[in-house]
Formats: structure tokens, C-alpha cells, sequence
């Protein structure tokens, strides 16, 4: 028997007939270029931009026939109209009742305040006050009608920094004056016409406070707000 050694098999290479291939991954989508995304962003912003600048020039410089015209403008609220504000009888037996009570320092006690001609929602500096002055003021705008001599009306907001004036009496009893006063800074206004006499208002030589035109009908007795002169918390020209 003989002792030589058999060589031993080595295992094929070739893959078995049933065996595949293994399957090679798929391959992913190219990314986009970041670079390439960010210049169409840039593009569009810029052309939207420019879009945009366009329309505004037009809306602001376009004539008022189209109906584009004012659209930078602010909203204007619209006025009201002619408005009943209190009657004749009502005020004057304010007053009349102030007189029997000693209150006639105390012009608050026959005012009354009003809204116009817009109403609070749309500016709280449109705030009134229509006052029966005491004897013997007198209104200069109406110092020939019977009634209407013995009333002012005027536009609360003081000229200096808005603040609300109030009725008051400023020195003593039977040697000062009749005023409008603001609390805020010290601006002081005759009654009869809100021109100003003391304060910052006065030093500044600012505008007289607007005044609310009325209008008296002696039917029934009213008296109507019909417009106003002048622009709160600027003043009036005349």
C-alpha cells in the first residue's frame, strides 16, 4: 500500500448555476446644487421685489381718477353731519340751577360734553363742550343772536401736548376768569373763544382751540353742531 497522499479538493470558484449574483444598491438622485437653489431664491425675491416697488409708485403717484390713487394714504374716518347736541331750555336751566345753588364757579355743573364730528371710536381728541356762559359773557361769533350769545362751544383737546381741558375758574370768586384748564401742564383758554391766556399753550403762542359752529332753531328749540373750525390738538387760523 502505498503511503503518497492524495492531494486534497479545493472548493470551485464558479458560482453555482442557482446561486445570483448579489444585486448592486441603487444608486440615489443627484442632490441638487445648494448653490445653484439659493440664486433662483435670490431671483425671485428680487423680482418680486421689484414687482411690488412698482405697484406702490403707481398707487401713490397715479392721478385721482384711478382707483388706485390713495393707497398709501391713511384712512380717513368719514364726518358726521349736522348733530343735535342739547336744547336751549335744557342748558340754561343748568345754569339757572348752578346760580341758586352758589355753583356758578363751577361752569362743569351746567356743560355738557359731546362727540363731533367724530364719534370716540374713531378719535378720542374730538371730544366737546357746549356751556351756557355765565352772565354777562359773550359768545363773539354769535353776539347778535339772541340765544346763541350765551353759549360757546368749543373742542376740548388742548393745542400744547392733547391733553383734555376741563371748565374752570382760575383766581378768586368775582376777580378771575372763566377758562378752559388743563390738568396736564398748566394751558389755560378764555371761555367765550379758546384763545389762550396762561401756560405752555399762551408762552408757545400757539392756536386758539377749534370751536364748534352751532345753529339755533327756535321751532324747537335745539341747538345742532354744524361743522368745526379747526383740527383737534392743533387749533383753529382765526
Amino acid at each position: 500500500m502505498s503511503d503518497e497522499k492524495k492531494p486534497t479538493p479545493q472548493p470551485s470558484t464558479t458560482p453555482s448555476p442557482s446561486t445570483k449574483p448579489p444585486t448592486p444598491p441603487p444608486q440615489q438622485a443627484k442632490a441638487q446644487s445648494p448653490t445653484k437653489t439659493a440664486a433662483i431664491s435670490r431671483r425671485a425675491f428680487v423680482v418680486g421685489a421689484l414687482g411690488a416697488s412698482t405697484l406702490l409708485a403707481i398707487g401713490a403717484f397715479a392721478p385721482p381718477s384711478m382707483p388706485s390713487w390713495d393707497i398709501l394714504n391713511p384712512l380717513t374716518p368719514s364726518k358726521e353731519g349736522p348733530t343735535q347736541v342739547t336744547s336751549w331750555n335744557a342748558l340754561d336751566q343748568k345754569y339757572k340751577n348752578a346760580v341758586s345753588a352758589g355753583n356758578v364757579y363751577s361752569p362743569s355743573d351746567y356743560s355738557e360734553f359731546f362727540y363731533f364730528p367724530y364719534p370716540v371710536a374713531d378719535s378720542p381728541y374730538y371730544k366737546n363742550v357746549i356751556i351756557r356762559l355765565p352772565d354777562p359773557l359773550v359768545n363773539p361769533y354769535y353776539s347778535t343772536d339772541d340765544v346763541l350769545k350765551h353759549v360757546a362751544a368749543l373742542n376740548l383737546t388742548c393745542v400744547h401736548l392733547r391733553c383734555i381741558v376741563n371748565p374752570g375758574y382760575a383766581g378768586n370768586p368775582g376777580s378771575g376768569e372763566f377758562r378752559l384748564q388743563c390738568p396736564c401742564h398748566g394751558s389755560q383758554y378764555r371761555l367765550t373763544d379758546g384763545v389762550p391766556v396762561a401756560g405752555p399753550a399762551f408762552d408757545l403762542g400757539l392756536l386758539p382751540l377749534p370751536r364748534v359752529k352751532l345753529s339755533y332753531d327756535s321751532a324747537t328749540g335745539n341747538i345742532t353742531a354744524t361743522d368745526l373750525d379747526g383740527t383737534a390738538g392743533i387749533g383753529r387760523a382765526d
